[in-house]
């Protein structure tokens, strides 16, 4: 009986070892999933079509089209905010060309190794997907007669700061630009969501 008893308390005592095992395993970072290979360790572009909403403080929720090309961190495209008072196609139709609503001097910031969202005791970097979005549009210089009968030139420009990663980014605009609403020239700021298409 005793030999019985010994036999079972080592059955029972290698299960435990064995699921012990199992449950540390199952603890340990892993990127084999294909959930996670599709995040870690892919590196940050914002390269595509982009939409989304761009909630001017002045002149509410407006629909935002983007298309973007990430070369190597340096960003180019355009965008367009359709129905915007300032933004939109009737207040930019004359623009054409340079001073149509392109992307200029854009940055894509990959998040670095050790920052937040990254787990500083693995060897991959958890965090490669995020990142920033920074661009403004280009600079239009327009022409305005002062009371005085003097022509002078007033830079107009849109900045915008965006934080997130791959498919999905938000931030705030700010800048002035031109149209038939009283805040274009004075100034427009609010925020903006866009998510990869």
């Amino acid at each position: 009986m005793l030999a019985n008893l010994n036999c079972a308390s080592r059955t029972v005592g290698g299960l435990a070892l064995t699921a012990l095992l199992l449950g540390l395993q199952g603890c340990g970072a892993t990127t084999s999933s294909d959930m996670m290979e599709t995040q870690i360790g892919r590196q940050f572009n914002v390269t595509g079509q982009w939409t989304g909403d761009l909630v001017d403080s002045r002149y509410g929720t407006h629909k935002i089209y983007l298309t973007l090309n990430d070369a190597g961190g340096s960003v180019t495209g355009t965008f367009a905010v359709p129905t915007h008072i300032c933004l939109g196609f009737n207040a930019t139709e004359g623009l054409g060309g340079e001073w149509s609503l392109s992307i200029s001097e854009g940055v894509a910031t990959q998040a670095a190794e050790g920052t937040a969202g990254d787990n500083t005791f693995t060897s991959v970097q958890e965090n490669s997907n995020n990142g920033t979005l920074d661009f403004q549009s280009p600079t239009l210089t327009e022409k305005i007669m002062t009371e005085a009968g003097d022509e002078l030139d007033v830079d107009r420009v849109l900045y915008f700061t965006l934080n997130g990663d791959s498919d999905s980014q938000t931030g705030k605009f700010s800048g002035t630009w031109i149209g038939p609403g009283l805040h274009c020239r004075t100034g427009l700021q609010g925020a903006i969501y866009i998510n990869r298409s």
